[in-house]
């Protein structure tokens, strides 16, 4: 940490860090400066000039977004130097000269940078009689379908440029011409099959209606949105986001409109297009058969059916399930003496077991380590994020298509042997090239503290392995016992199974088994094969916590039409004794027969027609 320093703006002092600017302590000390570029999670640019402010010591305007702090500096900000406001509504005046200032038909209306700031500080009329058909600036076309650019709305920020280059890395945006003819531009077109990663960073940090979101466009205003910040689920990483949810207009029912990353702009395309998964076909009431009943009769049913046929049931669980609801269902399968297992049990199971232990970090830590070793599959497409943080001294051993970004260099396992220092080794259970090389990594931990981190594409994935360690059946052996009819009645949470199953199997299963029980979020699916449907939760309608790369996180349950599956699966367990042991049986596994895409990595992004949208155009040439 470094020294505080004291500084006075607008009269008032204010102790602060050394090394910050003068722009984020006064915003860290509820003091206003108006801004266009600047971005707490982006570098300097020093582009708009809006963040001006007058230095008494020197007699000068200056920008205080590129100032760094000085002991004892005088600062005046607007409030109170009649130079600074007239400086910031000429900054103002410029830019609402050739802006088209079409608020009415712009999407970004109610949360407009220059909306807002031009109504506080700048011309509440047009002074330069400037036509509307001047202010035409060249339209350049992105050619996608999910985001639009308008050249005439463009403030020339860089925001979007410096976010696309500085965070995600994907370097899919560029700056084209100058002055008043800069154009943001696509350094690849079609975009949706270019390098960009459709993870809507560029629409979230943009601070007018230049870049925007093709799917949210003209279906509702922002102020008529509620909004909740919550985990994300889509996968391992853990990122908060935001979720808009609402009525919208006269066109549609209550339904989330769209999700935006926070000021920490963690978030990929998962989450950021993958939102309308939440709005497919959902299963929001318990059903017996075709009829719906009421959640108590239905707990009643499961209590009597593991109570008295336990032993002849299976539990099969989901990594998208939070761990309250893994709690459960260990609880549950001790007390009837059942099977309990989970698709992962073949390929991460094994191998952690293997492994003996492993790491977690923050993603913050892998941007201070010597190297970082990705092993296995990609991991811009497994878990986006963590990309984010990997910027320097990268080496990778399997595929390395959208990982092409971080420029790594391929290496062998003999040669990790060179490597030292903060070394983190970084892999994917469900894709490992080489079946011995988990030996060797488990000797470089050993020997020279390599860590070890395991890379899921399930967002709870290690929590259920962690629940389930040492009593698990193998999937591939309980379904076998299903089938033979050993097993009478079946739970199954989720959709993993159908990434090492085809769904015709629980299509026999359904004629075979007394019981197939499926707790799903759709009605779609698995479900259809249920003689007993449960509700199953997703993003924004639970409180339960997830073990993820940001630590141990709770959701946040708010959605309206929310079912709480929690609650259900706590009160199936005070009706089922205490006490017991789960029965096991090891042996066989299936094969993975889905491997994870950046717009397709499990059943619930499958659900999301924009994510699949995305998937068969980026997958179509591997088709043809």
């Amino acid at each position: 940490m470094g020294k505080k320093v004291k500084i006075y703006i607008d009269d008032r002092e204010i102790e602060t860090q050394e090394g910050k600017t003068v722009l984020q302590a006064a915003l860290e000390n509820g003091i206003d400066i108006p801004y266009f570029c600047y971005h707490p999670r982006l570098p300097i640019a020093g582009a708009c000039r809006m963040c001006v402010v007058y230095w008494e010591d020197i007699n000068r305007l200056v920008i205080s977004c590129n100032l760094p702090v000085k002991e004892g500096m005088k600062i005046r900000t607007h409030r109170t130097s009649e130079l600074v406001r007239k400086q910031q509504k000429y900054l103002l005046q410029a830019l609402m000269t050739r802006h088209p200032l079409d608020c009415p038909i712009c999407d970004k209306a109610g949360e407009c940078d220059l909306q807002n700031l031009g109504a506080i500080y700048g011309p509440q009329k047009q002074i330069v009689p400037v036509s509307a058909l001047e202010k035409e600036r060249h339209q350049h076309d992105w050619e996608s379908d999910f985001l639009e650019y308008y050249s005439n709305r463009c403030v020339v920020c860089y925001r979007c440029t410096r976010a696309c280059d500085e965070v995600v890395g994907a370097r899919a945006l560029y700056v084209d011409e100058r002055g008043f003819h800069s154009n943001i531009t696509p350094a690849e077109r079609p975009m949706d099959t270019s390098s960009c990663e459709m993870c809507g960073i560029c629409v979230a940090v943009c601070p007018v209606g230049a870049i925007l979101s093709k799917p949210f466009k003209f279906w509702t205003r922002s102020w008529l949105l509620e909004r909740e910040k919550t985990l994300c689920t889509f996968c391992p990483v853990g990122c908060d986001v935001i979720v808009e949810f609402g009525t919208g207009d006269w066109r549609a029912k209550r339904k989330v409109y769209r999700t935006k990353p926070t000021e920490e702009l963690n978030v990929c395309a998962k989450a950021f297009f993958g939102y309308d998964a939440l709005n497919h076909r959902r299963l929001l009431k318990t059903h017996v058969g075709e009829r719906e009943e009421t959640p108590g009769n239905v707990v009643n049913l499961l209590s009597t059916l593991l109570t008295e046929h336990g032993g002849k049931t299976a539990i099969i669980l989901s990594a998208h399930l939070p761990a309250e609801i893994i709690d459960s269902a260990v609880r549950l399968a001790k007390g009837a003496n059942s099977y309990i297992t989970a698709p992962q049990s073949g390929e991460l199971f094994s191998l952690l077991d293997e492994l003996g232990s492993y790491e977690l970090p923050k993603p913050q830590e892998l941007a201070s380590a010597d190297a970082l070793v990705f092993v296995g599959d990609d991991i811009s497409s497994v878990a986006s994020v963590l990309t984010y943080w990997a910027k320097r001294n990268v080496y990778k051993i399997g595929r390395t298509e959208r990982d092409q970004k971080l420029k790594p260099k391929d290496i062998t396992p003999e040669e990790l042997e060179s490597l030292s220092g903060n070394v983190y080794v970084l892999f994917t259970p469900h894709m490992m090239p080489q079946e011995d090389l988990i030996g060797t990594l488990k000797r470089l931990r050993d020997e020279k503290g390599f860590k070890l981190v395991p890379v899921v594409k399930d967002p709870n994935a290690l929590y259920l392995y962690e629940a389930l360690k040492g009593i698990y059946s193998d999937v591939g052996e309980v379904i076998e016992l299903a089938l033979s009819g050993q097993i009478e009645n079946l739970i199954v949470f989720g959709e993993d199974i159908l990434e090492f199953y085809e769904p015709s199997l629980f299509e026999e299963l359904s004629q075979k088994l007394e019981h197939l029980i499926v707790a799903s979020p759709f009605s779609d699916g698995l479900s259809e094969f249920a003689h007993i449907k449960i509700p199953m939760s997703l993003m924004g309608e639970n409180e339960g916590t997830y073990v993820t790369f940001f630590g141990k996180k709770r959701g946040k349950r708010f959605l309206p039409w929310a079912f709480d599956d929690i609650g259900f699966w706590a009160y199936v367990c005070e009706g089922v004794p205490e006490g017991g042991q789960v029965k096991r049986v090891k042996g066989k596994n299936p094969k993975r027969r889905f491997f994870p895409h950046l717009y397709r990595n499990s059943w619930v992004s499958e659900r999301s027609r924009n994510l699949s949208v995305l998937y068969e155009k980026n997958t179509a040439p591997l088709r043809a």
